[in-house]
């Protein structure tokens, strides 16, 4: 194996393609590169399962604590060859790699990759929450400025506001950092930088291999490319076949619960837009999803192409926002009376709470300064209640909760104050009886609404 060059005066090694073993491993590593960045997917797949095979080879790294151990470039050296090159020594450290548009940060950890930081926007952790409905894009910016005024990284101050379990956030960080670092197989260009640090225990978030991840890209471009040929835009419509809608119920019961829900939207008039906002996923999940029913046979491409008025998701969406109203009035008149106390009353009532029901709330602050937001339970219904005949379990959930709130209200402020915000709910009801198109769930709405307001006779 060569030398290393190495540069003195800037205390760093200059890291070329000649300075790798000319072995099978490394021969592997820089056609597969060849093949991704010409988006031929599949040889680029072949080429690395077969490095996969091999025993990785070591590239000699002079090592100099506090340091840039080494510099180089894309357009010289494959990106996974690189990653190799601190992965094979088993060093702890920051690479980073950094174009004209862009900085990402790869951390690793005795070798194995563990976390990674971008500048672009689209990649940052803001945006797969309010792709994935998690959070509204002004709650986002609110968050996002606490998060920075408490020293707390977004993510953690998220979980500690409960809006995300710790499962989430960790799979929301899985998931980002497979998507900076699979977007960096594609770059043709930029430099890269490793030095050797320690690692925050807190960034030791996942561990892969080089490999992992370069063939985690090429399988996702593969299968992207391949579906978006038969979709070449997200006003295409899919349809089940009378031989599958048949045997609907058997087949749901072998889906998971995101494709369950997918695939009881799908009715031969929603278009894959419709599909992504009645789910509350994001672009990149719910064409997955479809691509997945496609492969498995259970649905097709309709020769229609358009919009048609989404009549069940747009009646669903405006009777949550309805609750979600009625429910901010309430949290709202708590807060006014109570302060600081209100957080008690509204963990007791959630607590109170059908397991069933407690779900629908999963994730939903009910802070003051936060508004409740209408994608987060779209996204836990079709999480936790995936069949088509559990869809509207919101109504009863709304209705538990909010009388469990009131009735706590009542037990401590009072006959006068409580059945001054009930007045305030029996106006929304009235407005949902005078000027709401009649429907099954503006009866079932009404219904609920009247019960709430029985129980505190004026």
């Amino acid at each position: 194996m060569k030398n290393l060059k190495n540069n003195r005066e800037q205390d760093f090694q200059s890291l070329g393609s000649s300075d790798f073993p000319a072995t099978k491993f490394f021969m592997h590593l820089s056609n597969g590169t060849k093949f991704f960045r010409n988006k031929e997917f599949e040889k680029a797949i072949s080429e690395w399962e077969e490095a996969a095979k091999l025993r990785p080879d070591s590239v000699r790294i002079k090592r100099m604590p506090g340091s840039v151990l080494f510099r180089s470039s894309l357009d010289d050296v494959p990106l996974v060859g690189l990653l190799y090159a601190v992965s094979s020594n088993a060093q702890t450290g920051v690479a980073i790699v950094r174009s004209e548009y862009a900085f990402k940060e790869i951390f690793f950890k005795e070798g194995w990759i563990v976390f990674a930081r971008t500048t672009k926007s689209e990649e940052r952790i803001g945006n797969f929450l309010t792709k994935r409905g998690l959070i509204s894009p002004s709650n986002l910016e609110r968050m996002a400025a606490r998060a920075k005024k408490d020293g707390v990284k977004l993510g953690r101050f998220l979980v500690m506001k409960g809006l995300l379990t710790e499962k989430e956030l960790h799979e929301l960080l899985d998931f980002q950092i497979k998507e900076i670092l699979c977007d960096l197989f594609s770059w043709k260009e930029g430099e890269f930088y490793f030095a050797e640090k320690g690692i925050d225990e807190e960034d030791e978030v996942v561990s892969y291999t080089p490999l992992d991840l370069a063939l985690l890209a090429a399988r996702r471009a593969l299968d992207f490319a391949t579906f978006r040929k038969m979709i070449p835009h997200n006003k295409v419509i899919f349809r089940i076949p009378p031989y599958i809608e048949k045997d609907k119920a058997k087949v749901m019961e072998k889906l998971d619960a995101n494709e369950k829900f997918i695939f009881s939207l799908i009715d031969g008039s929603r278009n894959i837009d419709q599909l992504i906002k009645f789910s509350g996923n994001d672009e990149i999940s719910t064409i997955n999803i479809l691509y997945r029913l496609v492969l498995m046979g259970l649905i097709k491409k309709s020769r229609d192409i358009g919009t048609y008025e989404d009549v069940e998701f747009k009646e669903v969406s405006r009777f949550l926002r309805t609750f979600l109203e009625v429910l901010r009035l309430v949290v709202d008149s708590l807060n006014k009376e109570l302060g600081a106390k209100a957080k008690d009353v509204l963990d007791k009532a959630r607590k109170g709470l059908g397991e069933d029901y407690r779900k629908i709330f999963h994730g939903i602050p009910m802070d003051k300064d936060i508004p409740l937001d209408v994608n987060k339970v779209l996204k836990n219904i079709s999480l936790y209640y995936p069949d088509p005949s559990q869809r509207l379990v919101f109504i009863d959930g709304f209705h538990e909760f909010i009388s469990n709130i009131l009735h706590e209200m009542n037990r401590i402020l009072g006959k006068n104050v409580t059945n001054r915000v009930v007045s305030e709910i029996d106006k929304v009801r009235v407005d949902i009886f005078r000027f709401y198109t009649d429907s099954p769930i503006k009866r079932r709405v009404l219904g609920a609404l009247d019960k709430i307001v029985a129980q505190f006779p004026r």
